[in-house]
């Protein structure tokens, strides 16, 4: 077998590794947040780029008056990244957060774009249900 053909057996070894850790990453993340859905209505937002400084996935759980009773953040730039408790967004009001008007001083812009994305979320959900959906 030639060097080319020893390579791309490498590359596709260390490629199987990457999906294997990224699942387990969701996997770990999955059931940290399932927690979370016992507090109330959960939604989990994106925020960040995948290239320039990595994505942040936030859960937040808001009760029926749309206040936030807890969150939690995963950020990192790699299959590494565990998820950690989010108490900047505790006490906000759901409104506030998709509006944009509350944000978390000391997080990143990643962090607050996806904590205002799981925001919207939780609203659209209300709306629906204030509807007669769901």
């Amino acid at each position: 077998m030639s060097n080319l053909g020893k390579l791309f057996i490498l590359i596709g070894i260390m490629w199987l590794f990457q999906l294997w850790f990224a699942y387990k990453q969701s996997k770990i993340f999955q059931d940290d947040i399932r927690a979370l859905r016992k507090q109330g209505v959960m939604a989990v937002g994106m925020g960040g780029r995948r290239y320039r400084g990595g994505r942040a996935f936030v859960a937040l759980t808001a009760d029926d008056n749309g206040i936030v009773k807890d969150g939690m953040v995963l950020r990192g730039f790699t299959v590494f990244a565990r998820s950690k408790q989010l108490s900047a967004y505790t006490g906000f009001s759901i409104n506030e957060i998709a509006s944009g008007d509350r944000v978390a001083e000391g997080e990143k812009k990643k962090v607050q774009e996806a904590a205002k994305s799981s925001a919207q979320y939780i609203l659209d959900h209300f709306e629906r249900v204030k509807a007669g959906g769901e």
